[in-house]
């Protein structure tokens, strides 16, 4: 019995040192990891928008309960959306700046995409963006034949973002 409870210590500190060098380590890294992740970002704006600098596009906070808008930017008289949709599997990540004027998609930009090699990450190339730019955000978008879940996704994301063009200030 006294070999039990002297294991159940030791393993009790083991644990606890484990623990607390895990949470060290993490409050050490975040503040680093969330500057790193912001300025990808800005760069990602950026890339959309090669003539304005990192310090053009401000976030602003939009009262939501989105899932897929994850953050959102103003750049002159546009609205830039972070979003997040699930897809076929993974779903996909992207930027869709939407001018506040009329409506239309002014830039598409995809970051990350999950799904099916070849069919779903369609989403991410230049056809499927030059599709999107310059129509009516609200309005029917084309979706891409043979990827029709994943560009769905996308363009159901694009149509929920129109809603909140004039919420944002």
């Amino acid at each position: 019995m006294n070999k039990v409870a002297h294991l159940t210590v030791f393993l009790s500190v083991i644990s606890a040192i484990a623990g607390g060098a895990l949470a060290w380590a993490n409050n050490m890294t975040a503040p680093v990891i969330a500057a790193n992740n912001l300025k990808q970002e800005k760069e990602s704006l950026q890339e959309m928008y090669p003539d304005a600098s990192l310090n053009d596009f401000k976030q602003v906070k939009l009262d939501t309960d989105s899932t897929t808008i994850q953050k959102v930017y103003t750049y002159e008289d546009k609205v830039i959306f972070n979003m997040s949709v699930s897809g076929y599997k993974d779903g996909t990540t992207f930027l869709v700046s939407i001018n506040k004027g009329d409506g239309t998609i002014d830039k598409y930009l995809g970051l990350s995409n999950g799904d099916t090699k070849g069919l779903g990450s369609q989403v991410l190339d230049k056809p499927f963006r030059k599709s999107l730019e310059g129509k009516k955000a609200s309005g029917q978008l084309d979706t891409i034949s043979g990827a029709t879940i994943s560009s769905s996704a996308v363009t159901a994301g694009i149509n929920e973002a129109a809603g909140y063009v004039k919420d944002v200030k």
